[in-house]
């Protein structure tokens, strides 16, 4: 059974995850549908994938199901294993069986770069939507994805029905990620935008 959530309800963090446990809700995400059937068809049959901003684990569930066997997300995200909604990340990744699939970097990305394994052929930022925040998730995409890997920037165009979501990520990915010679863009669905990497710059 999954109640339909009120707005106020989605901020209460503490509450969802009681619900969670009972199985009453699934975790909120302002991912849309679209966008993780998108997520979801670019990491399919992908080895090393890896997602900065994981909160309650929706995007993560999409892309660990569609891995290759045997491959691997790391998950890049600042709540604490006692945060709640660490802990229904955790929960719905068990639900679905791909938790044994993740691995948890626990701070912010800028502090767990070095951590960040190079070689990944699938990353999905969806981390600080500011300006400064995704120009510095998008130095960790260069060091770090491999030539013919996909990149997916969410909250980096705005939506014909949302003009009112202008995050300085919008501005970043329009001034330096879609202009960068060692990426084609491939599609943009809703606010996410996909990239494929065509060498190494």
């Amino acid at each position: 059974m999954n109640l339909p959530l009120p707005d106020w309800l989605k901020r209460r963090p503490r509450i969802l995850n009681v619900l969670h446990a009972l199985k009453l809700i699934r975790p909120v995400s302002s991912t849309t549908k679209a966008e993780l059937q998108c997520l979801e068809r670019h990491a399919r049959g992908k080895a090393l994938a890896v997602e900065i901003g994981t909160a309650q684990g929706v995007s993560a569930v999409r892309i660990a199901r569609a891995l290759a066997p045997g491959g691997r997300l790391v998950c890049v995200d600042p709540y604490s294993e006692e945060n709640p909604n660490a802990q229904i990340c955790r929960r719905e990744l068990a639900r679905w069986g791909v938790l044994g699939r993740v691995t948890f970097l626990r701070g912010r990305s800028v502090e767990m770069a070095a951590q960040i394994p190079r070689g990944c052929d699938f990353m999905f930022v969806d981390g600080d939507h500011s300006y400064e925040g995704l120009q510095a998730d998008w130095g960790i995409v260069l060091e770090c994805l491999a030539v013919d890997g996909i990149a997916c920037f969410h909250d980096t165009s705005v939506p014909v029905e949302e003009p009112h979501r202008q995050p300085g990520s919008v501005r970043f990915f329009n001034e330096v990620i879609r202009k960068h010679p060692g990426f084609e863009w491939l599609e943009t669905v809703y606010t996410l935008n996909v990239l494929r990497r065509c060498r190494a710059a």
